[in-house]
């Protein structure tokens, strides 16, 4: 391969791919066709040069090797092809193989032809947008050939880049690079803009290669120019600019600062010089006065202006109406430049306000912040002659009228503007129809109000604004010219318009319903171009008419029209076309919202040369669609999509917008702006945009403003303030100084001996620290920044002593972050710091602390304070921080905690420094300072801005600083954060005690601590609650072996408690830590005593507090508990009783139980929420306190005779005895303590009567605490009820006590929601102590009056209402040693009192109380129950019933089960009554009531929407008793009633054929009991006893408990149906409809293999005197035909039942043709396959319970087949059935010999264990049971013989006898079927003795009648039935109550005869069927 003409070929084809062309900014950005050319031959020429070595000649030394290299690094216009380029090459120099050669040899070569090249690429200008950052424009470019050239420098050898400044003739020197680099740097032009918006890659690449060679460390950089390039590059990055030099500073961008940044710390690297010139620099940067001060929390790139180039308004809480106005004007470019080069016109009104203005404008036009305040500007502007408010709402409309109108009068220049830019003229003409007369007034508009409301867009609004009115008739114009009544046409018109038409949307409307304010939401559209020529007044009135009536215009009218034609003659040519530039929105309510607008800029446009949309939204600025301008301003509806979790799906949810257009900005278009935009719909722009750009400086030309020199300075001052603050406040200066302060110092040379680095390391970071970066916002880096200065200063100690000695000259640290800081963690961080340093230096420091004092001379007193610790840099600093405290640092006081802890941790380092501290006299000084504070709370009166007068000219931070120290003055000062220095002052006083045990205070200190009258300082520190408990430290300090002191202090406490009173409780508390320690250190004073004796002098001025301290004192103080008890006469009966506040009688009786040793005594006593309830568990006490206790209760109760001197209500009130009665009551803690009253008994007599019972008081508490406590005393104590009922004088008054029964007044319900249970309880005990007291209460009006009025509102008192009804029980009761009198007044009381509840109650409001009455008052009283039915008890039981079938529905937290089910109770009870009554004939009316309850049926209606699953079972059975009940009683009316009802729900329920939503009490499988209460209620009220076979959890026999729960269920229901069908035999009166239930009810109940209808129907067929229609109805009823389908498909195991399986082989005759007509196949089919399944079952199964259920079922199956075949025997059974039943027969045979086998050895054991026991009773019970079995085994033989009944077999019919006994006669054999006989059922066989033992005791749960007499029943018992309640026939019935049926038990009981086991059935019926078929 010649290697030359490859690499010349390869040269060659790159050389041409990068070649450059004149149209390259048409090419696409990515042209991949040429870079991948680039790619593959650069690739190749690396190859060939990493594997021919004359590669390296051959290319180096080609003549066009720098031509190719500029070609491919700048020249070519793509950047993806300078990239691969670069990418090639960089591979070429610097890449390696894997034997480890290099491309070294090429890189010098390379390097030095591509600098050739470097002055082309400072030409190149190559500006990159940084919304393009990833994207180089196309064209020629230097970023990538500065990334190489970087890279390369980088590789250059450290060998070779020395020899590149020492060797002359090399071919690169990087000491001549390093300059021309700095060169081109500095003298490259200024190309990047603000707000990094645009990067210049050539200044970027400069930086970073001069970053590169200054790693090299060539001559230059320790060089003059080196020094003079690091300070131009420090002015690249902080240059601040100006209004002329706008273009400061060079490096604008975030990687032009960052390679920047990366270039100083390059050229500080290693050069001590240099490093010196950098730090000064920057710590120039950070030096206090050379910024503001800095804002807590700042970060200035937050707050930059946006970056669409506008600025926004600051909302001050409502002033977005405000702010929006103000944006719309300034956008508007006339506006705008009118306002910033106004002149004031001298009237002083206004002056302010435009200054203000223009200072907005001028903000807004060049500030570089974010957004401005206009605080300024609100205080200025007066509207409505008040200033605004910040924080009201106000109109956006009448805000810009208000402003415009004040702009008028601010100069004729504005003026001029105003009317020209915003007034319009409009007239209101009537023209005349019947004279040539036109009447017109013309006036001024700014704004034009649009309707919004039954409009659908701005057309049809301005439609309605100029609609035409005419005038005829009644409504006649009077000519003012001709004087005559005319027709004539009214309208207004547009005459003038102005150039910016404003549109008011009239969005606000007012209801004259609601009388409110509300917003018109609804959708309103607006055009963006608007024609309004349809709407002038030359379109709309005829051009003659209008010339006539101008020569009669009004001066005024002419002057209007004269602005008018100066507005027109303005424009160029009458143009009405106007298009939209700006909208304000409202979003919100009528009385409350936000504004913000949508303006179009017309000053600038878009990348496709139209106008931008800008929001302006308060501080918010930001671009906007302008299609999206119908959306967010025309209001309307919009859609939601919202999940329905009923339909599972996203739905369609619409609402009203509440964001909508309030006003309109239209500016009018010249002739050309038409025309343009005419062009512009139909052609595009121009390519390059040209046109537009043209259009845009012409325009920028017009308007561009000359500002004042007064606001140029301003703005631009602020701007320079903020764009400092915006280049230190950033992450990246942050990086850059960290390797100033860390990475820098390590780089220097370490031979300094003075070590400055470090020094100025540690300056350099503590400044940058406490100056910036704790007022910084983000500060990630804090942490490392304090560790790294806190390493500095461990280092040297030289930094330490700079620190303090900074701090100690100037104060400005301290003063801004310990005392002005608001944030806690920078004021710890700061304190810690100090700290630090201070113990850094102590080894050195300490000796000099008191300096130029020594030991020996430490108490000279010539020695100044001043020259006290000057040596030490550390004493000097603390001596700085109290003068701080020296100079008034109270208004920030809440800020202090940090400052006082800094001197705290100062003197706990050790004595030297609290020694220093007490020299200084630091005690006195922080004395002087808190009592200078609280003498002046007043010394920021200068700052009260409320003064109109006020000429301070202050700045915004100023104005921000007092507004925090303004609003500090409401809460003075923080007291908690003087908690340290009462620490410090604590600290230093036991400092300063000697070894003579004498405190050694100066003078001055000690006169600040204790001087003045009553100790002022220990009394205000108090006072204020400042960290008592050093505060009581502080004290024992200065009174140890100082007992004149202690008693001052103490003194001084009693001074401020007498003074203060209840605000005083600081006082007490020091009081309490003052007794905390009896046994002290030496010396110190007895405290308690001296309180103790000036204790009674302080109790009268304060005796809440007094009594609470002493309750805290006695339970830790027995010296105090012995006072208080030897003291009890001079402070209980004072306090406790006769005292007038309540908190104080409550502080007294906590002190009485707080003398009680005990504390959970005590607690009890504070925690319990009601003070006169008793305890609720056993109080324990020890002797001594419970000695304690009597002592306390006895003294109490001997104030009882005291007490009745404050009952006097008038003069005491009615409270003063509550907690007296309290504290006794709370005393009673066992039976000995009610004993210890008994002789007290008379006192509280006499106390209660007549002082507390007889004044008509609805609210008396002390009685009601003198009756809880007699209550309590009484209970459970019957001495003390004795007392009572044998006092005569107490039984015969103790009833008469006033009481109020004011249900409405809460206060009164509250009150004997208390009272009157212990009231009604003392009255009940009495009772039960005495039956002579009893009878006299019950005769009592009071009782009477309590029953009526008390009792019917148990919801309010409870417990009263329950002591009452308790009450009532005792007087109903009587004994067996009753005399007839006592018997006589206990019937007339229960009489009386029935009376009373059935005629005075409501019963339908205070059901509760009649229900409990007549629960008491009925009992099993015969005659009480008539009592009650002759006086309206059932219709009142109704009424009640009614309420609570209404709660129980509706209101599901109710639970009134137990209330339902007594009301059912009742009334059963009564109806059982009158019926014997009325079967007995005694009472003659009761008939007659029964008839009269009116609403018995609607009873009965509702009686049946409580049989449910949602109502629990005890209601279902008390209603099933009472609709029994019903029934028998009420027969006809409750047929006709009931009947229809179930029909009619059984017959839509099996229509639709589904299942039922069920209630939680519906029985389900392995629920273990059933709820007691649940709040799911029904729906609505319905029956619901229906049920579906799909409802069933598994078939019957499977799970025996679920069966059972089933059973319970659904039994009762069949059981009524059973009785409702037997009242209509014995009626007579079997209808369709009750057949029809009768079959329904059934077939529902054929899963459950219910029994009632079988046997009802058997019964019915054999019974003689029943009409034979009802058979024929049954059979005709398809609901029949369903219930026998049913059995013989699904259920044929119910077959096994013996009444079922008799009803079929009755009645299946008559209907079989319609059942094997229909199912004959099927159920053949069926039984082939159940015969197959049960044949599978038995070989299967293992367990004795499963084999009997498949015996059961096999069973059924077989006399389903013996039932079919006995009426259509098959001419030949399938082959699978005949081995199935022989397969039957022969395994039931064999299991038969097995069970016999086992029975004969079962009774060898018995008679071997007979013999054994020799009982004679076994034997006799074997014998009976052998006869038994002999005779069954005969009837069995019987059978078999006789297995089918024929049909010539009379059989007995039964029949009722008129008495209700049965009759049997023979009934003939032709009245059975002809057709076929049913087979007989068999007898019942002997019994196995399993689980399930038989097939009847499996199935046939019903009990026979125990008589066996054959009777038409409803139950087992056979009873007579009542006479008839039907008003035609008065003779008896054959219904009879009906008990419950017996549920069976899991476990047969043994029984003497046993039945027949499934096996023997099923063989027998096997015969059976084999006989049929051959028959």
């Amino acid at each position: 391969m010649d290697a030359e003409s490859v690499i010349q070929l390869l040269m060659d084809i790159m050389y041409e791919a990068a070649l450059p062309r004149r149209d390259y900014n048409q090419w696409p950005s990515t042209s991949w066709g040429h870079v991948e050319v680039i790619h593959y031959a650069m690739s190749f020429l690396v190859s060939v040069a990493y594997t021919c070595d004359i590669a390296q000649p051959i290319l180096c030394s080609n003549p066009n090797f720098g031509k190719w290299l500029q070609r491919l690094t700048l020249e070519a216009p793509e950047p993806p092809v300078r990239q691969e380029a670069c990418q090639g090459l960089y591979k070429l120099c610097l890449g390696h193989r894997a034997d480890g050669y290099t491309g070294y040899a090429y890189l010098i070569p390379v390097l030095a032809n591509l600098l050739s090249c470097l002055d082309d690429a400072n030409k190149i200008k190559s500006i990159r947008k940084m919304s393009h950052e990833e994207k180089e424009p196309t064209g020629p470019g230097c970023r990538d050939y500065f990334w190489l050239l970087r890279h390369l420098v980088d590789g250059i050898s450290k060998e070779d880049a020395e020899n590149s400044w020492e060797q002359e003739c090399g071919l690169l020197d990087l000491n001549v690079l390093a300059g021309r680099t700095a060169d081109h740097i500095t003298n490259r032009p200024y190309l990047e803009k603000h707000n990094n918006t645009t990067e210049d890659d050539g200044l970027i690449g400069f930086l970073k290669l001069a970053t590169a060679v200054m790693k090299h460390s060539p001559p230059f950089k320790s060089s003059h120019k080196g020094r003079e390039f690091l300070i131009d590059i420090f002015k690249c990055l902080f240059a601040l600019p100006s209004q002329k030099t706008r273009y400061l500073p060079k490096c604008k961008s975030q990687n032009a600062r960052t390679a920047a940044y990366d270039l100083l710390i390059e050229l500080a690297k290693g050069n001590f010089d240099n490093y010196a010139l950098l730090h000064e620099m920057v710590m120039q940067q950070h030096h206090k006065d050379s910024h503001l001060s800095y804002s807590w929390d700042s970060w200035p790139h937050d707050e930059e202006r946006a970056k669409c180039g506008y600025v926004g308004l600051t909302n001050l809480g409502a002033t977005c109406y405000m702010a929006t106005c103000m944006q719309h004007l300034y956008m508007i470019p006339e506006a705008r430049k009118s306002v910033l080069e106004a002149k004031c016109s001298g009237d002083d009104r206004y002056e302010g306000t435009l200054m203000e203005l223009k200072k907005m404008f001028t903000y807004l036009l060049e500030s570089e912040r974010k957004a401005y305040n206009p605080f300024s500007f609100c205080k200025v502007y007066t509207m409505d002659h008040q200033p605004l408010n910040t924080g009201e709402q106000k109109d956006m409309t009448e805000f810009f009228t208000d402003l415009i109108t004040k702009l008028e009068e601010m100069g004729s220049d504005l003026k001029r503007l105003v009317k020209t830019l915003f007034g319009g003229v409009i007239t209101n003409n009537v023209v005349s129809l019947d004279c040539p007369h036109v009447s017109r007034t013309k006036e001024e508009f700014y704004t034009v109000r649009c309707q919004v409301s039954d409009m659908k867009n701005l057309y049809e609004s301005l439609d309605e604004v100029t609609v035409k009115d005419m005038l005829e008739g009644d409504n006649m114009y009077t000519c003012s010219k001709c004087q005559r009544k005319v027709r004539a046409e009214k309208r207004a018109c547009f005459k003038y318009l102005p150039s910016i038409l404003c549109f008011n949307t009239m969005r606000y409307t007012f209801n004259m319903v609601t009388m409110m304010k509300e917003k018109v939401n609804t959708h309103f559209s607006f055009p963006l171009r608007l024609d309004m020529s349809p709407y002038m007044e030359k379109n709309l009135i005829r051009r003659e008419r209008l010339q006539a009536d101008e020569c009669e215009m009004s001066e005024d009218e002419n002057d209007i029209d004269d602005v008018g034609q100066r507005m027109t003659s303005e424009q160029k040519e009458d143009s009405y076309e106007y298009e939209l530039i700006g909208v304000t929105v409202h979003t919100g309510t009528a009385d409350g919202g936000h504004y913000y607008s949508f303006i179009r800029d017309r000053l600038s446009r878009n990348e496709v040369g139209q106008d931008q949309w800008y929001l302006f939204n308060d501080a918010e600025v930001k671009p906007f669609d302008q299609a999206q301008l119908a959306a967010e301003c025309f209001g309307g509806e919009m859609t939601s999509k919202t999940y329905d979790s009923v339909t599972d799906k996203f739905m369609d949810f619409s609402f009203e917008k509440t964001n909508s257009a309030y006003m309109l900005f239209y500016e009018r278009m010249s002739a050309d702006r038409v025309a343009d935009v005419s062009k512009d719909s139909v052609a595009d722009l121009s390519a390059d945009g040209s046109r537009a750009d043209s259009a845009d400086d012409d325009d920028s030309h017009k308007f561009k403003i000359d500002l004042s020199p007064d606001l140029a300075e301003w703005i631009w001052q602020d701007n320079m303030q903020f764009l400092q603050d915006k280049n230190i406040f950033e992450h990246t200066y942050f990086s850059f100084l960290w390797q100033m302060c860390s990475f820098l110092p390590t780089t220097l040379p370490r031979n300094d001996p003075e070590q400055k680095v470090t020094l100025m390391a540690a300056k350099l970071s503590a400044t940058f620290i406490l100056e910036t970066l704790i007022h910084a916002k983000e500060k990630p880096t804090m942490l490392q920044w304090i560790e790294l200065a806190t390493k500095l200063f461990n280092t040297d100690s030289r930094c330490c002593e700079w620190f303090l000695d900074a701090m100690a000259d100037d104060d400005w640290w301290p003063q801004q972050i310990l005392i002005k800081c608001p944030i806690a963690a920078i004021r710890q961080m700061f304190q810690r710091l100090v700290i630090h340093v201070i113990n850094q230096l102590k080894p050195i420091h300490h000796k000099w602390y008191r300096h130029p004092l020594s030991d020996s001379d430490e108490d000279d007193p010539d020695v100044e304070r001043s020259v006290i610790g000057n040596k030490s840099c550390v004493t000097r600093f603390m001596k700085k921080m109290l003068v701080i405290m020296e100079q008034d640092c109270r208004p920030n006081c809440k800020y202090l905690q940090e400052y006082f802890t800094l001197l705290l941790e100062f003197a706990r380092m050790g004595d030297s420094e609290c020694t220093f501290l007490l020299r200084v006299n630091a005690i006195s000084t922080m004395v002087s300072f808190f009592m200078a504070h609280k003498q002046q709370d007043s010394y920021l009166l200068q700052f009260d801005r409320s003064g109109s007068d006020s000429k301070i000219d202050l700045s915004e931070d100023e104005e921000r600083e007092i507004d925090e120290i303004i609003g500090l003055t409401d809460e003075k000062y923080s007291p908690q954060t003087l908690d340290k220095m009462i620490n410090l002052i604590a600290l230093l006083v036991e400092k300063s005690r000697t070894t003579t045990k004498f405190l050694r205070l100066s003078d001055k200190d000690s006169h600040a601590l204790i001087g003045g009258k009553s100790l002022p300082f220990l009394y205000h520190q108090i006072k204020d609650n400042i960290n008592l408990r050093q505060t009581c430290n502080l004290i024992f300090s200065l009174s140890r072996y100082n007992e004149r002191l202690a008693i001052s202090v103490i003194q001084m406490v009693c001074g401020a408690v007498i003074r203060l009173g209840n605000e005083s409780q600081s006082f007490f508390k020091l009081l309490s830590m003052l007794v905390e320690f009896p046994a002290g250190p030496p010396g110190m004073p007895p405290f308690l005593n001296y309180i103790l004796q000036k204790f009674w002098e302080v109790i009268d001025y304060c005796p809440q507090l007094c009594l609470e301290w002493l309750s805290t004192q006695v339970v830790r103080n027995k010296m105090a508990l012995t006072w208080t008890l030897q003291n009890m006469d001079a402070w209980v009966e004072p306090f406790l009783i006769a005292f007038s506040n309540v908190r104080v009688r409550n502080a007294a009786a906590m002190l009485l139980v707080s003398l009680v040793p005990n504390s959970s005594f005590r607690a009890s006593f504070r925690t319990n929420r009601n003070i006169l309830s008793p305890h609720k568990e056993p109080v324990m006490l020890s002797e001594d306190a419970l000695g304690v206790l009597h002592e306390v209760y006895t003294h109490l109760l001997k104030l009882l005779a005291k007490a009745r001197s404050y009952v006097d209500a008038p003069t005491h009130g009615t409270l003063k005895l509550v907690l007296y009665f309290a504290v006794l009551n709370y005393c009673l803690i066992s039976r000995t303590e009610k004993q210890m009253f008994s002789r007290y008994f008379n006192d509280l007599w006499a106390l209660f009567q007549p002082k507390l019972s007889e004044p008509p008081i609805a609210v008396h508490h002390n009685k009601q605490a003198m009756l809880v406590f007699w209550h309590q005393v009484c209970l459970d104590c019957p001495d003390n009820v004795k007392l009572i009922v044998s006092n005569t004088n107490v039984t015969k008054n103790i009833a008469f006590n006033y009481i109020l029964a004011d249900h409405d007044d809460q206060e009164v319900v509250v009150i004997n929601r208390t009272m009157l249970p212990a009231y009604y309880g003392i009255l009940r005990m009495c009772c039960q102590q005495s039956r002579a007291f009893t009878r006299q209460l019950a005769q009592h009006q009071n009782i009477r009056w309590a029953f009526k009025n008390i009792t019917p509102h148990p919801s309010q008192y409870t417990v009263a209402v329950d002591e009452l009804f308790r009450m009532m029980q005792l007087m109903v009761t009587s004994y067996p040693d009753s005399t007839e009198e006592e018997l006589k007044a206990i019937t007339n009381f229960r009489r009386s009192t029935m009376q009373l509840y059935l005629q005075e109650l409501d019963a339908r409001a205070m059901w509760q109380a009649l229900t409990m009455a007549l629960k008491i008052l009925l009992m099993d009283n015969h005659d009480d129950r008539i009592f009650a039915l002759h006086h309206g008890g059932l219709p009142a039981l109704h009424e009640a019933f009614n309420t609570l079938h209404m709660m129980h529905h509706e209101a599901t937290a109710c639970h009134v089960t137990d209330e339902i089910i007594l009301v059912l109770t009742l009334v059963t009870q009564i109806l059982t009554t009158a019926r014997k009554c009325i079967a007995e004939k005694k009472t003659v009316d009761v008939k007659l009531h029964l008839t009269s309850w009116k609403e018995r049926c609607e009873f009965a209606r509702k009686l049946l929407t409580l049989l449910n699953s949602y109502s629990p079972p005890d209601i279902r059975q008390a209603t099933f008793e009472c609709l029994r009940e019903m029934v028998l009683t009420f027969q006809t009316e409750c047929m006709q009633t009931i009947v229809p009802v179930l029909v009619q729900a059984h017959s839509v329920f099996q229509e639709n054929n589904l299942p039922i939503t069920t209630g939680p009490y519906f029985p389900k499988t392995g629920q273990k009991g059933l709820m007691q209460k649940s709040n799911i209620r029904s729906p609505r009220p319905q029956f619901q006893m229906f049920l579906h076979s799909n409802q069933l959890e598994s078939s019957k026999g499977v799970d025996p408990v679920y069966d059972a729960a089933l059973h319970d269920f659904y039994d009762p229901y069949h059981h009524f149906v059973d009785l409702l069908f037997r009242v209509a035999v014995n009626q007579q009166n079997v209808t369709e409809a009750v057949v029809t239930l009768s079959a329904m009810v059934a077939y529902e109940g054929v899963p459950l293999h219910m029994p009632y209808f079988a046997k009802l129907w058997y019964e019915i067929y054999h019974t003689e005197h029943v009409d034979r229609r009802c058979v024929t109805m049954l059979c005709s009823s398809s609901s029949f035909i369903d219930y026998v389908d049913a059995v013989l498909v699904d259920e044929r195991k119910s077959l096994n039942n013996q009444h079922i399986y008799q009803f079929f082989c009755t009645y299946f005759p008559k209907v079989y043709q319609q059942v094997l007509n229909d199912q004959g196949q099927s159920l053949i089919n069926n039984l082939v396959n159940s015969v197959e399944a049960n044949r599978i079952s038995l070989e299967n199964t293992v367990s004795e319970k499963e084999l009997d259920q498949v015996w059961l079922t096999i069973n059924g199956d077989l006399r389903a087949m013996q039932i079919m075949f006995s009426v259509q025997p098959p001419k030949q059974l399938p082959a699978s059935l005949m081995e199935g039943l022989k397969h039957y027969q022969q395994f039931g045979q064999s299991l038969q010999r097995q069970q016999h086998a086992q029975q004969q050895a079962d009774e060898a054991d018995a008679a071997s264990k007979d013999e054994k026991t020799g009982t004679a009773e076994a034997k006799t019970e074997a014998v009976t049971t052998e006869l038994e079995a002999q005779e069954e085994q005969q009837a069995e033989d019987n059978d078999k013989e006789k297995p089918l009944q024929s049909e010539k077999t009379p059989v007995k019919r039964r029949r009722l006898s008129s008495r209700g006994d049965t009759e049997e006669t023979p009934v003939p054999a032709a009245s059975t079927s002809k057709k076929a006989a049913a087979p007989k059922p068999e007898k019942p066989g002997p019994r196995c003795k399993r689980n399930i033992s038989s097939i009847d005791e499996a199935e046939d749960q019903q009990p026979s009648c125990s008589k066996d007499c054959g009777q038409l029943s409803s139950g087992p018992q056979c009873t007579k039935a009542p006479p008839s309640l039907s008003d035609n026939d008065d003779g008896p019935t054959a219904s009879s109550e009906v008990p419950e049926v017996a549920h069976s038990p899991k476990t047969a009981p043994p029984l003497v005869k046993e039945k027949q086991l499934p096996v023997d059935m099923v063989v027998k019926n096997v015969d059976v069927i084999f006989r049929l078929m051959n028959k």
